[in-house]
Formats: structure tokens, C-alpha cells, sequence
């Protein structure tokens, strides 16, 4: 299994996905189980996952000398209380909630580091995938008398979220201040008989006033178990997430009212919503096609294995500068003529300095793997390339990605930057620069970004048809 890898690994590595991301698989996984005890315990694993990669967060902070580091720390903590709450009468998870003893007491990485591998060593149990199979068929049709005379398990399984009839996977993205339908959909293994009403409710460590998501409430169904209950309520992010912040996270509790002495729920499925409020009418690149194909890279750039958060923000503080320069290079016309590398340099250099956020913290002509990086921030080589020979694109990039990768390495780096001026002559007018980004992986893991910044544009009006006769 890919989380239980990924726990025992750390901190060498996260394993082939990102800890979030594995999360989501658990949970979809724990839906599709016949036996609610395995069902509850993968469910639980799948939250202490995501507790996990929070305290990872932490982890790669501290060591990257990034500030308020704790916020990360206090988060899992106070996250695992929520966790604690769930499953620590849940007997299927009680080496989990064993295991997880230690986290309050946490207080440095190596603690941490400790504290994932116990969790990824916690043996689980084997299940059974059922296509919405009833108790009956679980069990077969042969029960003695004393099963007859006890409970039934009650699995309450969430099988799909909805936001604006789009299915939720492992983050989505939900525009602030805006009204949004939000869907969902649970199987229910069984309706004790003193209970009328099942309720869905909302839970966070998000701050109250931030979001406004809905409960829901569904009555007693007619017919036999199990039942699939299907319902559309309103959801609101009430403020909106900074670029470099972690996506908000809501989870949904079961509860059958009124309340009466029924053994706890088990609760499985993909419950858990991590939802990235960006604000897209707050403008990152002062580009709007810029700054969507930046969050693209963040997103795609958070799930790759080993990925330092800390190392992400800074990538994505260059990369905001570097995209506002490909957006201003075509509508200005920034490099009207031909340029030889050194004097793009000088330019680039330029740009990234205005940037408070890089300042005196760019370097120039470091030492990497034998040779000289052009240009490189809190180690993260920006490579620089000037092409005037014919019109680049993104796969010509490839000449180029292993340099910048080298360099990556030398550094300890996993990501690199390739930044290329085209200045070859052109009769046409110029490619969307949105369309000019894009990652290319080498086997290394290295992750290169390349970026075509388009030069010696023709004036519009020598496209013009009149211009061509003269």
C-alpha cells in the first residue's frame, strides 16, 4: 500500500503520491468494503494519513527555515483531537488510536518522524469488496440466535461529493464569496427503529466565520436496507485562501436523531473535502490566464513525491514574477529585437530583483555540479536560454530540461526553472503565453518548469493585409 510506504519512509521520501492525496484513495477504498470492521479501520487510517501530511508540512518547514512553522504543528494536533473524538470507541481502530497516542507529545522532527512510521507499522485488516451487498448477504443467511438478538452493524458510507454537478476528487476548486451547490450522496447499511432522522454535519479546524457549509437531514426511507440517500444543499467560502496557503479541509460527521442508546456509526467513504478557495478575481501574475496556469503547476506540483512545501512557495514566488514578464513581454513588446543571453539575463536578473519577495536573496552565477547556474533563489537553479533561430515551443525545451535538473541536484533541490527568450523572427502574431508553460519530469524526479517568453514580435500593423501589398 502506498500510505503505509510512504509512513515508514519518512523522511526519506513520500512514497509514489502526495500524503493528501493517498487520504482520498483510503477513503474511496474504505467505502467499497463489505466488512465494516476493516471499512471503519481504513476509514480511520485515511484520516490519520491526512494528519500526517500536515505534521510533514511541519517537518519540511523547520528545516527550510520557513516562518511560523508551528501553525502546522498546532493544526495536527488539534485535528487529531477531532480524529480522537471519532474512533476512540471504535474497536476496529484501536491500534490506530494506540498508535497515535504520541502525537500531543510531539515536539520535535524527530518525533515526528517516529510518530509516521508507528502509523504506517500499524497493521490492518483484510476486506472484502461488496457492490452495495446488504448485511444479509455480508454475513450469509444462517445467524444464531444471539446475532439475531444484537445490532446489526450501521455503516453510514459517503460514495460521492458534488460541487456544481462536478464530481470531487482530492482538491477542488470553489471561487469565495459565491454560492455554490454542493451534493452528496451515502449508503446506509441499515435505519435503527428508534431513530427517525439522519443528520450530516459539517466539521472543521477552519476558522467559523471562513465558510458556511450546509448540513443535512434525511428522513426515514421506505423499503428494505440498504439505502442510497441522495441531497443538494448551498456551500459558501466566506474568505478567500492565499496562493501559498494549504487548501481548507471539511469533514462530515452521522449522527441518527433522536439521540437513543444505538451502538457509534461507522462512518466510511470519501467524506473529507479539501476544497481550494483562490480567489481568481484577486489577480497573483496580472495576467488571468497566467495566474490559472500557475495554480495548475501549484496543484500538479504538491503531488509529486517529495515535494518540500517550503521549496514549493519558493519556486511559485519566481515563477509569479517570471509569468508576469512573459505577459508583459507580448503586451508591451518588451524585446522588440534580437538579444544575446547576457543582456535576457540582465533582464531577468532586473525583474526578479524588483520583486520584494526575491530581492537580495537571487544569486548569480552559482556554483552547481561543475558548472554555473544563471540565475538561482534559495538554491532553485533558473536556467536561461535565448533561441533566435526559429520559433520555440515547449517540447524544444527538452534540449535544455537536463542542465537546469543538474544543477537541481547539486543543490538538493527537486525542482528547476528553464526560462527561454524567443527572439526568432516571426509573421505572425503572438502565441497565448498561458500556452507557452509547462513541467517536464526527468527520471531523477526532478521537476523542470519551463517557460517560453516570446520577443521580437511584429507590429500588428505590418499583419495587417494592407501591409502586404505595400
Amino acid at each position: 500500500m502506498n500510505a503505509v510506504e510512504a509512513l515508514l519512509r519518512f523522511p526519506a521520501g513520500t512514497g509514489t503520491k502526495d500524503l493528501g492525496a493517498l487520504a482520498s484513495e483510503l477513503d474511496s477504498a474504505s467505502a467499497s468494503l463489505a466488512n465494516p470492521i476493516a471499512a471503519v479501520a481504513y476509514a480511520a487510517f485515511a484520516g490519520l494519513v491526512r494528519i500526517a501530511a500536515t505534521l510533514a508540512q511541519w517537518h519540511d518547514s523547520v528545516l527550510t527555515a520557513q516562518p511560523e512553522t508551528d501553525r502546522f504543528l498546532r493544526s495536527a494536533k488539534a485535528r487529531h483531537q477531532l480524529w480522537l473524538k471519532e474512533y476512540e470507541g471504535q474497536l476496529a481502530a484501536a491500534s490506530l488510536v494506540q498508535a497515535s497516542r504520541t502525537l500531543p507529545d510531539v515536539l520535535s522532527l524527530d518525533d515526528a518522524a517516529t510518530f509516521l512510521n508507528a502509523i504506517g507499522a500499524v497493521p490492518l485488516p483484510l476486506g472484502m469488496l461488496a457492490q452495495d451487498l446488504s448485511f444479509t448477504r455480508i454475513h450469509g443467511p444462517h445467524l444464531d440466535e444471539r446475532s439475531r438478538t444484537e445490532p446489526l452493524a450501521l455503516t453510514v458510507a459517503f460514495l460521492k461529493f458534488q460541487i456544481d454537478a462536478v464530481d470531487v476528487h482530492h482538491i477542488h476548486q470553489l471561487t469565495p464569496g459565491e454560492v455554490h451547490d454542493l451534493e452528496l450522496e451515502v449508503r446506509v447499511s441499515r435505519w435503527p427503529e428508534e431513530h427517525s432522522e439522519l443528520q450530516l454535519t459539517p466539521v472543521s479546524v477552519e476558522p467559523a466565520s471562513t465558510y458556511e457549509f450546509p448540513s443535512f437531514s434525511f428522513s426515514r426511507p421506505d423499503g428494505e436496507p440498504p439505502f442510497i440517500l441522495r441531497q443538494r444543499a448551498r456551500a459558501i467560502l466566506r474568505a478567500p485562501q492565499g496562493l501559498h496557503a494549504r487548501p481548507f479541509e471539511f469533514k462530515y460527521a452521522a449522527e441518527f436523531l433522536p439521540p437513543k442508546s444505538e451502538q457509534p456509526v461507522a462512518i466510511v467513504g470519501h467524506r473529507t473535502l479539501v476544497i481550494d478557495g483562490t480567489d481568481p478575481s484577486r489577480s497573483i501574475c496580472g495576467y488571468p490566464a497566467m495566474d490559472s496556469r500557475l495554480i495548475e503547476l501549484r496543484e500538479a506540483l504538491r503531488k509529486m513525491p517529495g515535494m518540500a512545501q517550503a521549496e514549493l512557495l519558493d519556486l511559485l514566488t519566481v515563477l509569479t514574477t517570471l509569468f508576469n514578464l512573459a505577459g508583459s513581454a507580448v503586451q508591451d513588446a518588451l524585446f522588440p529585437d534580437k538579444r544575446s543571453e547576457a543582456q535576457f539575463q540582465l533582464d531577468v536578473r532586473a525583474a526578479l530583483r524588483r520583486s520584494p519577495s526575491i530581492g537580495i536573496e537571487l544569486d548569480e552565477h552559482a556554483n552547481a555540479a561543475g558548472g554555473i547556474t544563471d540565475l538561482s533563489f534559495r538554491g532553485i537553479p533558473i536556467e536561461l536560454k535565448v533561441e533566435s533561430s526559429a520559433p520555440f515551443g515547449l517540447e524544444d525545451g527538452k534540449r535544455f530540461v537536463s542542465q537546469a535538473a543538474s544543477y537541481a541536484v547539486a543543490k538538493g533541490k527537486k525542482t528547476a526553472v528553464l526560462c527561454v527568450l524567443d527572439c526568432s523572427s516571426k509573421s505572425q502574431p503572438p502565441r497565448d503565453p498561458s500556452q507557452l508553460v509547462g513541467l517536464q519530469t526527468l527520471e531523477n524526479g526532478v521537476q523542470v518548469c519551463v517557460l517560453v517568453i516570446q520577443g521580437n514580435l511584429p507590429k500588428p500593423s505590418a499583419l495587417s493585409r494592407g501591409s502586404t501589398h505595400q
